[in-house]
């Protein structure tokens, strides 16, 4: 064989690992942290949910006493006349 082909085959050095470096990410690292990821947006939309429906709740409960103290004062002014 050519030398010059056997050059271009030649094995490439290892490069040295620091030990005190973190383990190299994994795949299945990466799905375990997107299902962690999934599983918390799920929880926040489900609290999200039903923390909008108890803000209209009590806008709504809002609106009804707004409307019930206007509605007494209205009465009482009317009373002194």
């Amino acid at each position: 064989m050519n030398p010059l082909f056997l050059k271009s085959f030649t094995a490439k050095k290892k490069r040295e690992r620091d030990p005190n470096a973190p383990p190299p990410p994994t795949l299945l690292g990466q799905v375990k942290e997107l299902r962690i990821t999934r599983e918390t947006i799920d929880q926040q939309a489900a609290e999200i949910s039903v923390l909008r429906s108890r803000l209209e709740y009590l806008e709504a409960k809002i609106r009804r006493l707004e409307s019930y103290t206007e509605t007494v004062k209205d009465f009482a002014i009317k009373a002194r006349k």
